[in-house]
């Protein structure tokens, strides 16, 4: 592959990462829980496209084709999904720190409870604290942001009171964070085989402008949605016609349109202004 592509699959990559990140640190998963995510996915994926040889999997190829060594390779095979657990080194710093806090006996009162800490001194504190679990001797941004997401709180100006167990403040539903996945690796599954297939490509289109004046973006995402809602609903009933359905215990297939609305800063904003946040509605 020539530089030139692998500087393009590397921006695209980099794009594509851009608004999982704030996903990923709002749910407070930290780079490590990351790369053992991306380890898993690189075995499996090099395991269906280049590794089998008869019934196993052939750890030498896997191997080169992912730069991973064969026991690291056999051990994620071996776990599977469940290989990809946090562990406590992998988790962020704030996650750990708060992990020590709840749980190890130094930080806990007498019923269990995670004790009020000074911010100073060189045993039971929250400098002490931030030392064993964070790796961190400035106390000062670890105690910010346990503050700014309410995981802790000053008791006094000299004293630290935690309050959560874990950094992360969401509260989404578990079946919406599953379909965002399983919706973004269709889509990024169709452009990638009409990457590979070009000459047999899905149908896979946006429409846009970059000019739009802002004042009527409300009423034009409104119109919009609403259009592909009722296009969305004539999709799903076609789809799941009796005629079409496969019988019980044959072959059968998925099958699915994705529709979705952006909205976000022009190139022309971006250039000239400090980027906002976008925002998209999935159907």
């Amino acid at each position: 592959m020539s530089e030139t592509i692998k500087g393009a699959v590397r921006t695209a990559v980099l794009a594509v990462l851009q608004p999982l990140v704030k996903f990923l640190l709002d749910a407070g998963v930290g780079v490590g829980d990351v790369m053992s995510l991306v380890k898993v996915a690189y075995v499996k994926g090099a395991s269906e496209r280049h590794g089998k040889v008869g019934a196993r999997a052939n750890l030498g190829r896997i191997a080169v084709v992912t730069g991973l060594n064969r026991p690291e390779i056999a051990a994620i095979l071996a776990q599977g999904e469940a290989g990809c657990n946090s562990t406590e080194h992998s988790r962020q710093r704030a996650e750990r720190v708060l992990l020590g806090w709840w749980t190890d006996a130094e930080y806990l009162t007498a019923q269990g409870e995670p004790a009020v800490l000074p911010l100073k001194g060189p045993r039971r504190s929250f400098e002490a604290l931030c030392r064993r679990y964070g790796g961190e001797y400035r106390t000062g941004p670890m105690l910010e942001e346990l503050l700014r997401v309410r995981a802790a709180r000053r008791r006094t100006h000299d004293r630290i009171q935690a309050l959560s167990r874990t950094y992360a403040t969401v509260r989404w539903d578990p079946k919406e964070i599953a379909a965002l996945g399983e919706a973004l690796r269709d889509h990024c599954a169709t452009l990638i085989e009409n990457l590979e297939e070009p000459t047999r490509p899905r149908l896979a289109r946006q429409v846009l402008t970059t000019r739009l004046n802002p004042r009527h973006a409300p009423a034009l995402i409104r119109d919009i949605e609403s259009h592909l809602r009722l296009k969305a609903d004539s999709l799903e009933g076609t789809l799941n016609r009796p005629l079409y359905r496969a019988a019980p215990g044959s072959p059968a297939l998925r099958l699915g349109v994705g529709l979705y609305v952006f909205e976000g800063p022009s190139d022309l904003e971006r250039d000239n202004a400090a980027p906002r946040a976008s925002r998209e509605t999935s159907l």
